[in-house]
């Protein structure tokens, strides 16, 4: 009786390894889009730039200390021991009290104001409209947020919250404006919180 004969390994055929390859070609595609989308959500999706944070981040200025920070309006650094009132302010918020409300979780909405008092400023006007009714119908989601000229501002508003920054021209609020203003609200309040502090 005969033996069957052992088979030998052979080797895979031209398709049978173009199809392997494609295999891992795919995976390594797929991980790599998936590896670039998480980049995009964490550093490029949320409204604004990213500023560096300043150092050191955690430090309470104390009486008379001053300090330079690396951004106009400043996203972070040392910081005030005192705070101001959320809401609308006629006046310009020191810098240091500045970066203590970004610590709170909060966003401030800034504006270049026009050089004379008796001149009309609608962006000014407009911003004090949409934070007034949006604190007024939501508090609780808007709570938290700071409308006040910014004299040193090279554009018209400036958006801050804990390490980012978004600075434009406007002559108008308009819709699209609002969106903008909005999506930098919902995205970025509460999102730096260290020192947990409530809606007041």
């Amino acid at each position: 009786m005969a033996v069957p004969r052992r088979r030998e390994g052979s080797r895979p055929t031209f398709s049978q390894a173009m199809r392997r390859w494609g295999l891992w070609v795919g995976v390594f595609v797929v991980v790599l889009g998936l590896g670039g989308w998480v980049v995009y959500r964490i550093y490029f999706a949320k409204p604004g730039v990213a500023i560096p944070i300043q150092q050191p981040s955690d430090y309470e200025l104390r009486l008379g200390e001053t300090v330079r920070y690396n951004s106009v309006p400043p996203t972070s650094g040392p910081y005030a021991g005192a705070t101001t009132d959320w809401g609308i302010h006629d006046s310009p918020i020191p810098d240091e009290i500045q970066v203590h409300m970004l610590r709170l979780g909060g966003i401030l909405v800034q504006y270049r104001p026009v050089e004379s008092p008796a001149l009309e400023d609608p962006v000014a006007e407009g911003l004090k409209r949409l934070i007034g009714r949006l604190r007024t119908e939501h508090f609780e989601k808007y709570c938290k947020v700071i409308v006040a000229p910014y004299p040193r501002l090279q554009k018209k508003i400036a958006l801050t919250a804990w390490g980012r920054l978004d600075a434009f021209d406007a002559e108008e609020i308009t819709p699209e404006i609002e969106q903008r203003i909005m999506r930098f609200l919902d995205r970025l309040m509460d999102a730096y919180n260290p020192e947990r502090a409530s809606c007041p």
